[in-house]
């Protein structure tokens, strides 16, 4: 075959080479593209579990604990998930909470809810007019985040979404604990904070500190778990006057991806 027969075939043999490689990068950047937000699954509520206790205070580790009952995601939502958070997890806590959680989010399920909280009135040692307040900055300060839930006071004990009660002194070094209830897949149905008046060596609780404390303990309502910085909000000896750029991440982060078991 001559020169200009060769050429012939070399021409066209280029061409599909070059649509090939474009082909392939086409294909790589749409497997790498950020997926959507995941909408919450609304999972009907089959059994309940409580988690244990989430605790603050001096020394104190630890965060929502998974309940048995917290049901296994399907295969595709929990690697689309992962994903989600892999991409964001960046200037966040989620993979800190993963693993702290057996890689179980607890989070409430509603889009776009009205979470009532019940304040008790001031009925033990050390109590005064400033603590109740500081449960109320508290909702104001979970709400600025900008989260598909609203705080919002409720009247009735019995039929509110988180109960907050005082008490004069907790054990194990806790100033402040947060029992969780959740449907099956992890979903959060109910929420009974405990605030303490006073730290576990008798001393008094200051307005300032309840207000950290309440933040915390509402931060555990909201589905968070522990932070491992002493800034955030949810570091275990709470200290922190507002959410920092971390836990609104966090949160928001949290709120992107379904409740339930990742692994």
């Amino acid at each position: 075959m001559g020169p200009s027969g060769s050429s012939r075939v070399l021409v066209p043999a280029v061409a599909l080479a070059l649509l090939a490689t474009v082909a392939v990068d086409i294909a790589r950047r749409a497997l790498w593209r950020s997926p959507p937000a995941l909408r919450p699954a609304v999972v009907a509520a089959t059994d309940s579990g409580r988690g244990v206790p989430a605790d603050a205070g001096t020394g104190t580790t630890g965060g929502t604990a998974p309940g048995s009952s917290a049901g296994r995601l399907d295969a595709a939502t929990r690697q689309s998930a992962l994903r989600h958070i892999a991409l964001l997890e960046d200037g966040t806590y989620l993979p800190a909470m993963l693993e702290e959680g057996d890689s179980i989010l607890h989070r409430w399920d509603d889009p776009d809810a009205v979470l009532h909280v019940w304040v008790q009135p001031g009925v033990v040692p050390g109590f005064v007019g400033p603590f109740a307040d500081a449960v109320t900055a508290a909702e104001a300060r979970w709400n600025a985040v900008g989260l598909p839930l609203d705080l919002a006071p409720g009247s009735d004990s019995a039929s509110a979404d988180i109960t907050v009660v005082w008490s004069a002194q907790l054990d194990s070094n806790r100033t402040g604990r947060a029992v969780l209830t959740w449907r099956q897949r992890g979903p959060i149905v109910h929420v009974a904070i405990t605030l303490a008046t006073h730290f576990p060596g008798g001393r008094p609780v200051s307005a300032p500190q309840m207000e950290a404390l309440a933040l915390h303990e509402l931060g555990h309502a909201i589905g968070l778990d522990h932070s491992p910085d002493r800034r955030d909000v949810m570091f275990p000896e709470p200290s922190a006057a507002e959410p920092t750029l971390r836990d609104r991440q966090t949160a928001l982060l949290l709120y992107s991806v379904p409740a339930g078991d990742l692994k």
